[in-house]
């Protein structure tokens, strides 16, 4: 008896379920891609359950033939392409016709159709993979195709699924990035009944963001426009307070597609440059069109990743195109308006200053404060000169981070030598040396004594509420924590599927916490589900040290380090940063002197 056989064509098309398949949002994907290759103007995306007991995607496209409608759903049945050359430059999003086979094969499906030549449309329906039914009926131009009991017939595929919160969040991302990827098509997604994202179409893509983050971000994002012959970059990118604590807020595509690809990613981020902190991810949308035979898109069943032929001058354009953009957000306009006053060939030029994003704002902050007076408009450099050594004998083996007694603070003297590239100081005390780093330092003071100040949330009244667009994948998760957020400092109003509005925010230290951090908390929320708001406003004091910590390379006089060195000597300092970064690192004369091979 053999034991090689073929596989009867239900279990090869439930096993190709497994690529292309993967989750309710891959349905919808799927889906949504043959109605936008199909040419509609309009799509209407409902969902039950997650997706889970029904997707429904309706479009007013060209429509199938109802000879065609049941070859649809045969196996790399396709329109899209016919030869194998056609596989070097694709054009549509969809191509390898294995999409209907695979959903007829683990659900039921039902498709209406209707072509333009045709005084009446096709029916068929689908259960795990057979033909239950094939009619004419009445209908309209386009097609209508419904999902219903996803994964029915494959328990174990079932068993692997999320919640239905987690799915419907799932979907809710890709309708958003559709909707950007699109503009010139008409989107309306509901999530059981409600509708949750209804774009125009207008094909502006200004109006397709806002119509996802809401018209609270017009005044924050940078329009994008680069062209090299053999790349164009359009889109918007945001400033640095628009960042995350992800890449939720990254879109990036390709000939119109949706793509993920970690090296245009990382070239997002190195155009911010120190624009945003460690940790944080800038906000994108970028539209990036290249020839078609410059990439590969065939490289997975969900067609999310993609080739380059020359990735790393796709990457250096990225970066290129958004650093410009955000010099030219800051750099002021010019305008000249005429004045009566003066002759005709007289003018008068005024500068316009675009309100900028301050990233150096000191804490005010009376217990410890490196620069209580605040920053100079004009830059401070300093003319340093070598202190006297200290007249006292210094002791042996006495770090300067060890705590003194109060009554005697400076009784252990200590020799600042020198500053290294205005960022590291180097200091002797007995038979040591230690290079500090000068950020670190001042931030881990700063942490320490906001953190010494936080027991009692502190709520903060805007002036004037704020509007807060949520993501789908926010929503859930803002009403399931709502009253934790309200007694961690937030108060809200008019709190909606797809928006909230901030009444009063917490308060770090003086500084309000608005809408950027409520979407780190829900994204903190997201991680882990043994969150607490403490472990929020921990996060958020390390983030308020960090940026307002003295930078590495901006030049301190001899006073404001001393003062920095005698702080960290006065109190039980750790040698590491808020984020882990060591703040010290210490050489004894003896390993200096292995250094010069004086001893062995």
């Amino acid at each position: 008896m053999p034991n090689i056989h073929v596989l009867p064509p239900r279990i090869a098309n439930q096993i190709a379920a497994g690529e292309v398949v993967e989750r309710p949002s891959s349905v919808v994907k799927e889906l949504v891609e043959n109605a936008i290759d199909a040419g509609a103007t309009a799509i209407t995306i409902e969902i039950e359950n997650g997706g889970l007991d029904s997707i429904r995607v309706i479009d007013n496209g060209k429509g199938i033939a109802d000879e065609d409608c049941e070859t649809a759903f045969l196996r790399h049945a396709t329109s899209k392409i016919t030869t194998a050359n056609d596989l070097f430059a694709i054009r549509s999003l969809g191509f390898r016709g294995e999409a209907l086979a695979s959903i007829a094969s683990v659900a039921r499906v039902t498709l209406q159709t209707q072509t333009e030549a045709d005084e009446l449309g096709s029916m068929v329906r689908y259960e795990g993979g057979e033909l239950i039914e094939h009619k004419r009926s009445a209908g309209t131009r386009g097609t209508t195709i419904e999902v219903r009991n996803l994964f029915y017939n494959v328990p174990a595929r079932l068993k692997f699924v999320k919640s239905a919160r987690a799915e419907s969040a799932a979907i809710g991302d890709y309708a958003a990035r559709l909707i950007l990827s699109v503009p010139n098509i008409a989107i309306h997604y509901v999530n059981g009944g409600k509708t949750i994202y209804r774009s125009t179409g207008n094909g502006v893509a200004k109006d397709a963001l806002l119509s996802v983050y809401g018209i609270g971000v017009e005044r924050q994002i940078c329009p994008v426009s680069f062209d090299d012959g053999y790349m164009k970059i359009t889109g918007f990118v945001g400033v640095p307070d628009l960042s995350r604590a992800n890449r939720s807020g990254q879109t990036i595509l390709l000939n119109g597609r949706i793509i993920r690809s970690n090296a245009l990613s990382n070239a997002l981020s190195r155009s911010f440059d120190t624009r945003v902190l460690i940790g944080r991810f800038p906000f994108a949308v970028l539209y990036l069109n290249i020839a078609f035979a410059e990439v590969d898109v065939n490289v997975h069943p969900a067609k999310l990743e993609v080739r380059f032929s020359d990735e790393q001058r796709v990457s250096r354009s990225v970066v290129v195109a958004c650093s410009e953009a955000l010099i030219r957000s800051y750099v002021p306009t010019i305008t000249h308006e005429p004045n009566e006053q003066k002759t005709e060939q007289t003018q008068t030029f005024e500068a316009i200053n675009e309100p900028q994003i301050d990233l150096r704002t000191p804490v005010q902050q009376p217990s410890f404060t490196l620069r209580e007076s605040g920053y100079s408009s004009v830059p401070h450099v300093p003319t340093f000169r070598m202190p006297p050594r200290e007249i006292t004998e210094p002791r042996r083996n006495d770090p300067i981070f060890l705590k003194t007694p109060a009554a005697e603070p400076l009784s252990e003297p200590y020799h600042i030598i020198g500053c290294a590239f205005d960022a590291y100081w180097y200091v002797q005390q007995g038979e040591s040396v230690y290079c500090i780093d000068q950020h670190a330092a001042h931030e881990r003071l700063l942490y320490d004594a906001l953190m010494a100040k936080s027991a009692a949330v502190v709520s903060q009244t805007l002036f004037l509420p704020e509007d807060v667009r949520l993501l789908p994948s926010e929503s859930d998760l803002f009403f399931n924590n709502k009253n934790e957020l309200e007694k961690f400092g937030f108060t809200f109003s008019d709190a909606g599927e797809t928006s909230v509005t901030l009444l009063a925010v917490p308060q770090v230290n003086g500084s309000a916490l608005k809408g950027a951090f409520l979407h780190d908390v829900l994204e903190f929320l997201s991680g882990s589900e043994e969150a607490r708001p403490n472990d929020w406003f921990r996060d958020a004091i390390a983030q308020s040290a960090c940026k307002h910590a003295v930078k590495a390379g901006e030049r301190l006089t001899h006073d404001e380090i001393k003062t920095l060195l005698d702080r960290l000597r006065e109190q039980d300092t750790l040698l590491t940063c808020p984020h882990g970064r060591p703040v010290a690192v210490r050489f004894s004369k003896t390993d200096i002197e292995k250094m010069f091979k004086r001893i062995l």
